[in-house]
Formats: C-alpha cells, sequence, structure tokens
C-alpha cells in the first residue's frame, strides 16, 4: 500500500508494473482476505493507468470477488472497454442506482446501452447523468448521439444545437460543425448532409 501511496503522489518508484507485479505476486498470499480487495483494486488502477486493460479487469475481478458492490464500478467500467458490455451492465446499473448514484456512473450505464443499440435506455441514462451533473459536456454530446442513432435527428439537432451554443469550445462542437452544419442550422433532413453516422 505504501508502493501505491508513492506512486499516486508522483513519486518515481524505480520499477515497472511488471516489476512491482512480481512483488505484488509473492506477498499478496499473506494479506488476510477481507483485506487484499484494495490492494487488487491499486494494481488494476496501475494497469487501468498503463492502458492494459486486460490486467485492470483481472485485477478488479479479484477486489470484486474478495468484496463485491464496492469495486463493482471499477469492474463494470474495464468490462466496457474491452467491449463486454453484456457484462458489464448488471455491475453498472447496480452502481449508478445504489451504491454510486453519480453523474459518471449514469454516463457509464448510458455508453453500455449505446454499444449495445438500446438507444431508449441509453436516452434514459444520458438525460440522468445530465440531470446530476448539467455541465457533464461529453454526456450532452454523446445524448444528441444516442437520438440520431435511434433516428430521432430532430430531437438530435436540438440536443446538438444547445451543446455547441453552449460548449463552443469543445472538441465535439468543432466535429459537429463540420460534419452537420446544415442540421446546425435547423435543416434537420438527413438527407442534406454527407455524414450519416454520429
Amino acid at each position: 500500500m505504501t508502493t501505491f501511496y508513492l506512486r499516486g503522489q508522483g513519486e518515481d518508484l524505480g520499477k515497472s508494473y511488471n516489476e512491482f507485479w512480481d512483488e505484488f505476486d509473492r506477498n499478496i498470499v499473506y494479506v488476510d482476505a477481507e483485506d487484499a480487495a484494495l490492494p487488487w483494486d491499486r494494481l488494476g488502477h496501475w494497469a487501468q493507468d498503463e492502458g492494459d486493460w486486460v490486467e485492470a479487469e483481472r485485477c478488479f475481478r479479484k477486489a470484486y470477488d474478495l468484496e463485491g458492490a464496492r469495486y463493482g464500478y471499477c469492474l463494470g467500467t474495464a468490462l466496457s472497454f474491452l467491449g463486454q458490455y453484456e457484462e458489464s451492465l448488471p455491475l453498472l446499473l447496480e452502481q449508478a442506482r445504489v451504491h454510486q448514484p453519480d453523474a459518471m456512473s449514469w454516463f457509464q450505464v448510458a455508453s453500455a446501452y449505446a454499444s449495445l443499440s438500446r438507444w431508449p435506455q441509453a436516452i434514459d441514462a444520458y438525460e440522468r447523468a445530465v440531470a446530476l451533473d448539467p455541465d457533464y459536456a461529453l454526456a450532452i454530446f454523446d445524448l444528441g448521439g444516442a437520438h440520431w442513432n435511434s433516428g430521432d435527428v430532430a430531437t438530435a439537432a436540438e440536443v446538438w444545437t444547445a451543446a455547441v451554443e453552449r460548449f463552443p469550445d469543445h472538441e465535439l462542437s468543432a466535429k459537429l460543425k463540420r460534419g452537420f452544419p446544415l442540421l446546425l442550422a435547423g435543416d434537420a433532413d438527413p438527407t442534406r448532409r454527407g455524414d450519416t453516422k454520429a
């Protein structure tokens, strides 16, 4: 835990994730099961920071298996990054409904639903995220995308137009202005744009 703390403080540990993993693997067996979930979670975050979602999922699953709901968000997020949305959804929904009912949790739920093309559920979850954090720009832009992909071009145009006006410097505002200039100008006829997928 000292190593994880120092790493979190930006200290140079002088060892790579793999070098620390060898040390961790030798010593975690001496940690009581009721105390082992947190070190597994911290190790998972280290793997996540290095972009190794397979390793992160393995570590988060170990933490979840040891202590359950407290670590469901991290496991669910890792599963989503690995494209395992059906498995991630129950975990993410439990977090959003019970353990961590914040905007980011609902955003993760919405993203999983969107990845499964379950647009009504995605729209509902994005709306919940925005209700909890009205300044959550990505959730607002993605809400427009969910409406677009569900076939509701008029609502997508409304959401995106409002988002572009509210967040003019956001990278997605520039992307929408380039790809959907007529739509943002009030022309909701999808046949008049070049791009057909949000």
